[in-house]
């Protein structure tokens, strides 16, 4: 009966309580909510996104007037004393960018905003991929918590058992002693379980920023193994990442700024008006005035060609970045097939053939058909099983974690449903 039992609850079958929010457990969804709510990362690349937009509002304006007051020929000697033939101007300057500079800066500004917000995208989407695969990590590490459980309640039957076979003077009492040394390896396992548990349930609650650890189990399931789609099938699915836009969007942005840095170049005027009073006369009379520099040195041409360098530099990034954003693509699509199928092999070959070995094993000890040495090798290849499927489990849904987390969207799935033995129905 408690192989039985092991192997409903390992394996998913337990039904996981749906008022878990309200007495103590956590689902993914509220995991992952916690997360973009919480995570001090995703609140910086927030603000970088309104720190960028209020980069591109200052790049549109354009530079203030300038006045300038004058004041000549006084403080003299004779009639030139004092003020009395005091000449005073007053001049309001406004430079005029020409070229279109300050639309030019702006768009680079605009461009800048786009970037900022596709890292902040690709930050969220990272924070999600966080929490989930931390989520995927408490829950394999409560059910090797409870596989250590059924491993220790096993052991404890099994030495009762052959406590008896002692009684009754069947066996020698050596085999109580290994008996008891099964029960103390048990203990110590369910020991580091309950660490190795701890440790995850603080590794998911350090995606929402805090050490604390607010909840008592994790709600929920590993994903069912299925098989991945096609390689060019993910690839088109590939084509809409964060990523990709921003390398686009990089290029646009440095085509943007050869075209500002070639403004530069073009010089500016600035326009000045204003009156003049003569004091000695009491008349007065206008001024006006335009200043432009002449290019004759400079004419920005050493900043347009390191920005069409640049540009260069961003196109070979670009590529450069794609390939392997398709070969991590690749590499993970064939990790993804490799867990789905050792988590099936391991569900519907290996784990019926370790259970149906251990029960027989088992039943033959206590009929005397089978040693001590039986048993225990039984029990391990068992557990072994039981570990060899979780761990496949476990690996499936962090690279089926990985491979959505890199294009930016769920695959097709069929759930998160439990995994059961494909024999249990019998053994019940």
């Amino acid at each position: 009966m408690r192989t039985k039992i092991l192997i409903a609850c390992v394996f998913g079958a337990c039904v996981p309580d749906v008022h878990g929010a309200e007495n103590g457990g956590l689902t993914i969804d509220e995991a992952g909510a916690r997360a973009l709510a919480r995570n001090p990362v995703l609140t910086a690349a927030a603000e970088e996104v309104a720190a960028a937009d209020a980069r591109a509002h200052q790049a549109g304006l354009w530079p203030n007037p300038e006045i300038e007051l004058e004041v000549e020929n006084f403080g003299g000697s004779d009639e030139l004393s004092g003020f009395d033939g005091a000449e005073s101007t007053a001049v309001l300057t406004q430079p005029l960018p020409l070229g279109g500079k300050p639309g030019r800066r702006r768009a680079v500004a605009e461009s800048e905003i786009r970037l900022a917000r596709l890292d902040l995208e690709s930050v969220r989407l990272d924070t999600v991929a966080k929490a989930t695969s931390a989520f995927y990590g408490v829950l394999a590490a409560q059910q090797r918590r409870d596989l250590a459980v059924r491993l220790l309640e096993i052991s404890e039957d099994f030495a009762r058992v052959v406590g008896a076979r002692v009684d009754a003077g069947k066996v020698s009492p050596v085999e109580a002693t290994r008996a008891d040394i099964e029960v103390a390896q048990g203990r110590i396992g369910l020991a580091r379980a309950n660490r190795a548990l701890n440790a995850a349930q603080v590794e998911l609650a350090a995606t929402w920023g805090t050490t604390s650890v607010d909840f008592e189990r994790a709600d929920g399931t590993l994903p069912v193994p299925t098989m991945p789609p096609t390689i060019d099938r993910l690839r088109s699915m590939m084509e809409d990442v964060p990523e990709l836009r921003r390398l686009e969007e990089e290029i646009e942005r440095q085509q943007r700024a050869i075209a500002f840095e070639k403004a530069l170049g073009i010089p500016d005027l600035a326009i000045g008006a204003g009156p003049r009073r003569y004091r000695d006369t009491g008349q007065s009379a206008w001024v006006a005035g335009v200043t432009v520099s002449i290019p004759v040195f400079d004419r920005n041409q050493g900043a347009r060609k390191a920005a069409e360098f640049d540009l260069e530099r961003v196109r070979h990034e670009s590529e450069a970045h794609r390939v392997h954003l398709e070969a991590e693509l690749r590499v993970l699509a064939e990790r993804l097939q490799a867990a789905a199928e050792a988590s099936l092999s391991a569900q519907s070959e290996v784990m019926p053939a370790a259970t149906g070995a251990l029960t027989a094993v088992e039943t033959g000890y206590r009929e005397g058909k089978f040693g001590f040495i039986d048993v225990i090798a039984a029990q391990r290849t068992f557990f072994e099983a039981s570990s060899l499927l979780l761990d496949s489990l476990e690996e499936y849904a962090l690279t089926r974690t990985e491979l959505e987390r890199l294009l930016g969207r769920g695959l097709v799935r069929s759930g998160h449903a439990s995994v059961q033995s494909e024999n249990q129905g019998e053994m019940q």
